[in-house]
């Protein structure tokens, strides 16, 4: 895969180790990111990264703030395995995805990244 790949507008997210052997892939890469709201409404998937590698798509239907009611339920869920910051989605800074998981895509599941779209130190990349 090169960066000339992406024919589609995406947003990369590094979601943390240890997600990749659980079954809740399609959470981490859709819910609690800080993204700039206005490319995120332009954009046509979330792609769930570790070390490069996709692991989850979600072709994105709504991008939304997180609902405090949210984080009010699931505060220590979403903490411990997601490493959110739970305030910030309390103060309604942290986006979520809603979508439809892609489980048989082959234009990016499984694909390793080009080098300048793995997230590193920050964990979002946009592809557009």
């Amino acid at each position: 895969m090169n960066s000339k790949d992406f024919l589609d507008k995406c947003i990369i997210v590094k979601i943390p180790h240890g997600i990749e052997k659980r079954e809740n892939l399609y959470e981490a890469t859709r819910r609690c990111w800080r993204v700039n709201m206005k490319k995120a409404k332009d954009a046509e998937y979330v792609l769930g990264t570790i070390d490069g590698k996709i692991l989850c798509v979600i072709k994105i239907n709504i991008c939304k703030y997180v609902d405090t009611e949210f984080c009010e339920k699931e505060k220590i869920r979403c903490k411990n395995d997601f490493g959110v910051n739970i305030k910030l989605c309390e103060k309604r800074r942290r986006k979520e995805f809603i979508g439809i998981e892609e489980t048989k895509d082959k234009k990016y599941l499984g694909k390793i990244l080009p080098e300048e779209y793995i997230p590193k130190q920050m964990p979002i990349r946009y592809t557009y």
